[in-house]
């Protein structure tokens, strides 16, 4: 089965472009495709059924082997295996159960401002991170009845579609807010699944999981991206649960939005294209960049439903990632990873690569990376050459791996590292990297990267005029030119407000994306500083 078909669907492009309209000095007849094409839904999804709410439906596996994992996985496409939870000991386990197996618990509880009459001295309180958390074998919402027999409304904003979310969910976060013993006493029942059951995934999955809990019909979170640089796997033990997703939309600097909870329907930008129901015993799985709205269906025994979200560490969705760098790079919420996570898969973990506008530097980038890792000089690079460089010491696969303790098994994290690189770059299905794939892959690398940095430049001086026409001067690299949107994001207008030429922040050393947590969190602080600044001085006057 052909992977990446789209690309024999378009002839090349071959663009001339005067020197001076751009810092890029490509020549686009080099590439098979221009380096911030983006392939449509429908051609990366071929053949995809729609349901009664003109919805796509994801790929649905069954007891899947692990090579059928595999292909879909790193694909990237949401997946839903229908029997994930078959034999797991959690399967079926309601609120109430775990609430009486891990009293010590904490859980957050969503929209609990939503709640009439919330008063936080009433109940015990755990303040983590500066959020709320309540006692799983404590909390009762109204004082009297038990919080998993208690339905709390969620957001008033999500009240315009019968299909969002109505009643507030919780979370409990057994990753990063228990003790190791009480951590030990939760994860030690989890199981992965049969085709996940290597050391490094089944460490990465019990280490990461966390516990929804919904109570009542219409528990759900409100559309949202998740800050992950990997994917995701929503695992549902009790109960059933309706989705909808969307992939992150085309993205310019102008159509950066929030993405945190609801923020995609504050922007109008919410236009799911899958809808489907995930089953108790299933699990969803969706890339990194992939907004999602959920919401429980009735429990038809009453019982409070619940579900594990968890990460696993490989395969990891490269394809997707490959495919959709450029819009992914804008994101609010996993643009950052661009920098942090993923350039080890363009660069093959070579040293001393830095983000260039200049088809010289490329080009020196392509001969040094085939000069170290095509050993017989072929002009291609299989998984094998990619194993036998990332064992060597002057590579940077092994430097700076999320988790230290997957070097204790280092033969076969370097091979699951090694397959995942090759297969980001290769367009054929070969499982081999040509020169040109390679080529492909490293151009639109910089192109990302160096936009980023240029565009980070002209927002950081509140420069609207200046990031809208540097925006536009990149068309010929698009596969179609950019429209303009005719408002901006609140936080944006702001420092547009700041006035041309004040910067936001002093150096943009150490930032990378225009992700919250990079840019947007701390811009809003600077902001407000200027501000205040600014009506300080005029007291003074």
């Amino acid at each position: 089965m052909a992977r990446r078909c789209y690309c024999c669907a378009f002839s090349v492009f071959a663009v001339a472009v005067a020197a001076e309209a751009t810092l890029f000095d490509l020549d686009l007849s080099s590439l098979t495709k221009p380096p911030l094409w983006e392939p449509s839904f429908e051609e990366y999804f071929p053949g995809r059924e729609k349901n009664e709410m003109g919805l796509t439906s994801p790929v649905v596996l069954s007891k899947p082997t692990r090579e059928e994992f595999l292909f879909h996985a790193r694909r990237g496409y949401p997946i839903v295996v229908a029997d994930w939870a078959e034999d797991m000991k959690y399967t079926g386990w309601s609120c109430q159960d775990f609430a009486e197996a891990f009293p010590f618990g904490y859980m957050k509880a969503e929209y609990i401002d939503a709640l009439p009459g919330f008063k936080r001295k009433h109940h015990d309180i755990k303040v983590i991170d500066g959020e709320l958390r309540f006692k799983l074998g404590s909390f009762k919402p109204d004082r009297k009845t038990w919080w998993y027999n208690f339905s709390r409304p969620a957001s008033e904003r999500y009240k315009d579609d019968p299909l969002k979310p109505k009643q507030g969910p919780y979370v409990w976060h057994v990753k990063d807010e228990l003790s190791p013993k009480e951590k030990l006493q939760v994860q030690e029942r989890f199981e992965a699944p049969e085709f996940l059951q290597d050391p490094l995934n089944k460490a990465k999955m019990n280490r990461s999981f966390e516990v929804w809990f919904s109570p009542g019909a219409h528990s759900g979170a409100g559309a949202h991206n998740d800050g992950y640089c990997e994917s995701v796997v929503s695992l549902q033990l009790r109960g059933d649960k309706r989705w909808r997703k969307m992939m992150l939309p085309k993205m310019s600097f102008l159509d950066s939005f929030d993405e945190f909870d609801g923020g995609v329907y504050e922007a109008k930008k919410w236009e799911p294209d899958l809808g489907f129901l995930n089953s108790a015993k299933g699990a969803v799985i969706w890339p990194p960049g992939y907004l999602h709205e959920t919401s429980t269906l009735p429990p038809p025994d009453g019982k409070c439903g619940s579900a594990l979200t968890l990460q696993y560490a490989f395969p990891q969705p490269v394809q997707f990632l490959r495919a959709f760098l450029p819009r992914l790079s804008m994101s609010a919420e996993v643009g950052h990873c661009v920098a942090m996570t993923w350039s080890g898969y363009a660069t093959m973990q070579l040293r001393g690569i830095i983000p260039s506008p200049k088809e010289k530097k490329m080009k020196e980038q392509l001969k040094k990376i085939l000069s170290l890792v095509d050993l017989n000089q072929d002009e291609e690079i299989t998984v094998e050459e990619t194993k036998t460089w990332f064992a060597k010491g002057e590579s940077l696969a092994l430097q700076s791996l999320p988790d230290p303790e997957f070097l204790q098994h280092k033969d076969l994290l370097i091979m699951y590292m090694a397959e995942d690189t090759v297969a980001y770059h290769d367009m054929n299905d070969d499982m081999k990297i040509s020169k040109q794939e390679l080529w492909d892959s490293l151009v639109q690398w910089n192109v990302v990267r160096v936009r980023m940095q240029e565009g980070l430049k002209l927002l950081n001086r509140a420069d609207r005029q200046g990031l809208e026409a540097f925006e536009q001067s990149l068309d010929y690299l698009r596969r179609e030119p950019l429209k303009l949107p005719s408002t901006v994001r609140p936080e944006m207008q702001d420092i547009f407000k700041l006035g041309k030429g004040t910067k936001v922040f002093k150096s943009l050393k150490g930032i990378t994306s225009i992700s919250d947590s990079e840019f947007w969190s701390p811009a809003r602080d600077a902001v407000e500083d200027l501000k205040r600044r600014k009506r300080a001085q005029r007291k003074e006057l």
